[in-house]
């Protein structure tokens, strides 16, 4: 689809933006819409806050509308606290941490500090500002010294915005609407198929580290129920027969930089680097001086490690020296080829019924060697390897073309926002003519179009 531009442009005097359409007005936040925050329950006393009020915080937001929260607050809370609710209808809007997450409140609710509600709810204007708040609040953030972006309420009364005339504001949202929703389907349809993919990942390295690849094979009940029927010639075994299970370790505390190095000989493993890895490590973000290493646990390229923690039972198998701290386990003595056992923990399924709840799943040493696994014969194991290294690459593949969909999908999604609520193309007709060409479908709209009443006439000369 190709985008016409407006008749006529102006400089906006915004760097950022550059030019907009001539009809346009410049206003900053505060001349044209007003907000409220919410409230956080001091720690200490979190349990007498507990209640059936729905409380928004930055996690619940991003869909389009919300009518549930993962938190409620009582009404002493709200009393207390003297916090303003959140009219259903309102536009709510992170500017902390996720900064410019939007969503509608289906219900009435409060939210938490990170939260600014815009409570004009009766006209367009939030349709419009639904849109455009992702775009231009965020370019007024302020950053701190690690180059993170930093709003408060002062930085988003002071921010700019470009508005069109009402009229305008109607056909921009309702366009919007009507395209994000059909790139939002498309979306939708990768994931779902990525989702299948993963699943059936998951089948072939199950079905195959469990019964073999000859659906001839004689078949034996293994006593185990992740494994079921195993073939009648494997071995069942528990792990710590098979390698002793040992626990990773570090010194303390970990954030003396005494213990780090640049130019250090072996890598310091984090759980966020084997959660960003696809089973291969290759690098990471630290490494570790001489003192650090000795007082942790090496690892070989080659060798197998398995997460107890975080990211629970993620295996990894490292291709550089790399130390690995408490929240691993590793194998010093594996008498079976690695890549069989890394398989077997790829699946997941062996931990069905393993590890304890505290504030997270974790498993220890103990349930890691407790686990029983099917063992074949040397030769058959890298004939199966060998499958499901073929098997899995074209699965992978598939996955990968649909993820750059997704992000290419996004992509434009962005930039038809960006381009839409800063004037650079001219949807006004387009809008219209959507119009007519869904009459007959169910019509999508975003929360709460009504215009019943129009917005705050933004001035037309603001003050510095």
């Amino acid at each position: 689809m190709s985008f016409s531009r407006y008749p006529k442009y102006k400089d906006s005097g915004v760097a950022w933006l550059g030019e907009v359409p001539e009809h346009w007005t410049l206003s900053r936040i505060k001349h044209c819409l007003s907000f409220t925050t919410g409230w956080t329950p001091p720690t200490g006393d979190s349990a007498s806050y507990l209640g059936d009020n729905l409380w928004a915080n930055i996690s619940d937001l991003g869909e389009k509308v919300i009518y549930d929260t993962s938190k409620r607050i009582s009404d002493l809370a709200a009393v207390s606290s003297r916090i303003a609710h959140s009219p259903k209808g309102s536009l709510l809007f992170s500017f902390k941490l996720s900064i410019g997450q939007v969503s509608f409140a289906g219900e009435e609710m409060f939210t938490n500090e990170a939260i600014a509600t815009f409570q004009e709810s009766k006209t367009i204007f939030l349709g419009y500002c639904y849109f455009s708040f992702p775009i231009f609040i965020p370019k007024n953030a302020a950053e701190n010294i690690y180059g993170a972006l930093l709003l408060n309420q002062e930085l988003i009364r002071t921010a700019f915005v470009v508005v069109p005339p009402f009229a305008e504001q109607t056909c921009i949202a309702a366009f919007l609407d009507r395209e994000t929703a059909k790139i939002d389907g498309l979306i939708a349809e990768q994931q779902r198929l990525i989702d299948l993919l993963k699943e059936k990942r998951q089948a072939v390295i199950s079905h195959a580290v469990t019964k073999g690849l000859n659906p001839q094979a004689p078949m034996k009940p293994s006593g185990i129920e992740w494994l079921g029927d195993v073939p009648a010639h494997w071995t069942v075994i528990s792990i710590k027969w098979i390698s002793p299970v040992k626990r990773g370790a570090s010194p303390r505390p970990i954030d003396d930089p005494v213990y780090f190095d640049e130019d250090g000989e072996y890598a310091w493993v984090r759980i966020a680097d084997v959660s960003a890895c696809d089973g291969t490590l290759t690098e990471t973000t630290q490494q570790m001086s001489k003192l650090g290493s000795s007082l942790s646990v090496k690892i070989q390229p080659g060798e197998l490690f398995v997460s107890i923690a975080g990211t629970v039972g993620k295996p990894c198998i490292s291709t550089i020296k790399a130390c690995i701290h408490d929240g691993f386990v590793y194998f010093p003595r594996l008498q079976l080829d690695r890549r069989f056992l890394f398989r077997i923990f790829e699946a997941g399924t062996c931990y069905g019924g393993l590890g304890k709840w505290g504030t997270q799943l974790n498993l220890n040493t103990d349930t890691i060697g407790s686990i029983r696994v099917a063992v074949p014969p040397a030769d058959e194991i890298e004939r199966l390897l060998a499958f499901v290294d073929q098997e899995i690459s074209v699965i992978d593949m598939l996955t990968a073309e649909a993820d750059r969909a997704i992000s290419l999908l996004t992509e434009r999604r962005t930039a038809l926002i960006s381009a839409a609520v800063t004037g650079q193309i001219d949807v006004r007709d387009l809008a219209s003519r959507g119009d007519a060409e869904h009459a007959e479908e169910q019509p999508v709209s975003v929360f709460p179009l009504r215009a019943s009443a129009p917005p705050r006439e933004p001035v037309q000369q603001v003050p510095g």
